[in-house]
């Protein structure tokens, strides 16, 4: 009698660290493990920690019930090959073929994609974006990234590298982005930009309380202290969390005059800010989008694991 493959192997890999679970259907998690990478910049002993952890949670499986396994890395991934191109954490990774190499360790099918992207994927399926075939995904934290869905796809460009929301142009004049580029939303409204700007201010001695919250330590400031003295009514803070705000609401115009989408969510770390954030994104789109652009700008709804569902939900997209 063949057994109904309902159950589905999914990991999210970070610069530092990587995740991996067990869910069904339903995206419910059934099993989960968590742990650094031990060789970051050795693929090979990665890989073979990374096989350790995944045979061990899948003991006592029947290997019959896995339908597949998807892979959420932060990194630039070829849509079809599965091999990451490069990752900005995971240097020495350059050109590794992840999907061949875990579909020959485990002998199931495996799908292997940027993050952001699936995260679009897992908040269309199983978040904020249920059903819903135009949307956006936004996802603010250390820096700003993306997954777009048009039409119920995801848009992965001609060599997986749509969607970089973070590297728009939004200041010509602005500071030099990581990407090479200048000017980019990442540059003015990730939670780096946001720490960047109150260090800014306090270094040119701009009162907060935010510097009795650091000691006198510069180093300590980060976009959660931001948004937390802004919560407590610090003006600097206020003023630099509007800014950033602001910034991403211009992002959001651009996208929604390219694709029109129904809905935009907005997730990662900075997005926890709130109304601090989300109420002057959506006030500059009202302002800015062509009159009448109808668009909904949402929290995200899979806050805490939006890679590993993400990766869930890629699997079950193409099975």
């Amino acid at each position: 009698m063949n057994k109904e493959k309902n159950k589905i192997l999914a990991m999210d890999m970070g610069g530092t660290q990587f995740r991996i679970a067990l869910a069904n259907e339903q995206g419910k998690i059934l099993k989960r493990f968590a742990s650094p990478i031990e060789s970051p910049d050795n693929p090979e002993r990665g890989i073979e920690q990374i096989m350790g952890e995944i045979n061990e949670l899948l003991s006592g499986v029947d290997a019959s019930e896995v339908r597949g396994m998807g892979v959420a890395i932060a990194g630039l991934i070829t849509p079809e090959t599965g091999i990451l191109l490069t990752s900005p954490n995971l240097l020495e990774w350059y050109n590794t073929p992840i999907k061949d190499i875990f579909e020959e360790e485990l002998k199931m099918p495996v799908w292997v994609g940027n993050d952001a992207n699936m995260a679009a994927v897992g908040e269309r399926r199983f978040g904020a974006g249920k059903g819903i075939d135009d949307l956006i995904y936004i996802t603010v934290s250390t820096g700003v990234g993306g997954g777009i869905i048009i039409g119920g796809k995801m848009l992965v460009g001609s060599c997986g590298f749509g969607a970089e929301i973070g590297h728009m142009t939004i200041d010509v004049n602005g500071i030099k982005c990581n990407c090479g580029n200048v000017g980019c939303l990442e540059t003015l409204a990730s939670g780096t930009a946001i720490a960047r700007m109150a260090i800014e201010k306090i270094s040119e001695g701009e009162k907060s309380s935010i510097s009795k919250m650091i000691s006198g330590d510069i180093d300590k400031v980060t976009s959660k202290l931001v948004y937390d003295a802004a919560s407590d009514g610090d003006a600097m803070a206020a003023d630099v969390m509007l800014t950033a705000a602001t910034y991403l609401g211009v992002g959001v115009v651009n996208l929604v005059h390219l694709f029109n989408p129904t809905m935009v969510i907005i997730g990662g770390g900075v997005s926890r800010a709130g109304d601090i954030l989300f109420r002057p994104v959506r006030q500059v789109v009202a302002e800015r989008a062509m009159r009448d652009i109808q668009v909904e700008i949402v929290p995200a709804g899979l806050r805490d694991d939006p890679g590993l569902l993400g990766a869930v939900a890629m699997v079950l997209e193409n099975t």
